[in-house]
């Protein structure tokens, strides 16, 4: 087996290890790729490849402007037998699209990046959390100066490995999660879910396909320009928030148990099948073989 794309950024592979864990070890030469990359990009944003067609997706921005699936990696979309999506509106598009086979689709799984169990305790020191790796991003560095206005904001940089993560969203009442650019609009649920599984309450900027994503109740959703305004209201009622979204009636414990019991049913079906396949071509190439 082989891991294919597995860096420190990607927070689902721990939940993949704890799979395997509990499982036989399938087919030695099998490949699993991590997807990571956006996919629901609108015309004209950068590093889109030119194979990248329209798909029917409609653009957050209103108009009759559709996202594009943009396959970053479609050697390994192709070639892996596993495909690792990160949220569930990438393979919406994919397969809403009507641009790829079923062979091609029926190889991805969601695989939602909760490396956590799920804690909302903590000291909760920092008010306002951002974590973006590069500030300098104009329309990140724009959002910056206005949240700099919050006396509790800290934009934390640096801390990728999962104690820090762990603690640092322990740490944190609100976190922000703006998209990088004007394009680029798929969930960024690499920082989203880690953080919603520790307690912390997400202001997220609006995403397309959002009641898709199986945790959208829990986050609070705004327009990029009304981000700043949404914190300090969701400040002045913190309470009730962290009560509405992390006490006992909120239910969000029980449905990340069963985002993760769904990824490791997904996951059995596709190596069940992958492991049919494998045993239909030994049979055929035995069959070829005997009939030299």
């Amino acid at each position: 087996m082989r891991y294919l794309n597995a860096h420190w950024l990607v927070t689902n592979l721990p939940v993949v290890e704890n799979y395997f864990a509990r499982r036989a070890a399938p087919r030695s030469g099998m490949r699993i790729f991590f997807q990571d990359e956006h996919n629901l990009v609108l015309p004209g944003g950068r590093d889109v490849p030119p194979s990248s067609a329209p798909g029917v997706v409609p653009s957050i921005f209103g108009g009759e402007e559709t996202y594009l699936v943009r396959i970053a990696n479609e050697k390994q979309y192709r070639t892996a037998d596993v495909v690792l999506e990160y949220n569930v509106p990438n393979i919406v598009n994919i397969k809403s699209s009507g641009r790829f086979s079923r062979r091609f689709s029926e190889r991805i799984v969601y695989c939602p990046p909760i490396p956590f169990d799920y804690s909302n305790a903590g000291g909760r020191s920092i008010d306002v959390l951002t974590n973006i790796i590069n500030p300098r991003e104009p329309r990140r560095a724009s959002l910056i100066e206005r949240l700099e206005a919050f006396a509790g904001y800290r934009n934390v940089q640096g801390v990728y490995d999962l104690p820090g993560l762990r603690s640092l969203y322990q740490s944190a009442k609100i976190i922000v999660n703006p998209h990088q650019t004007w394009h680029h609009h798929s969930i960024e649920e690499f920082r989203v879910l880690p953080a919603l599984s520790q307690g912390c309450l997400v202001v997220s900027e609006d995403v397309p396909l959002r009641t898709h994503i199986p945790y959208h109740e829990y986050v609070i959703w705004c327009r990029y320009e009304d981000i700043p305004d949404v914190v300090a209201e969701t400040l002045r009622n913190y309470g009730r928030l962290f009560e509405k979204i992390h006490g006992p009636a909120g239910g969000l414990a029980e449905l990340l148990a069963s985002m993760l019991a769904e990824f490791e049913r997904s996951m059995d079906r596709v190596i069940a099948a992958d492991a049919a396949r494998s045993g239909a071509s030994r049979l055929l190439s035995a069959i070829r073989r005997r009939l030299g």
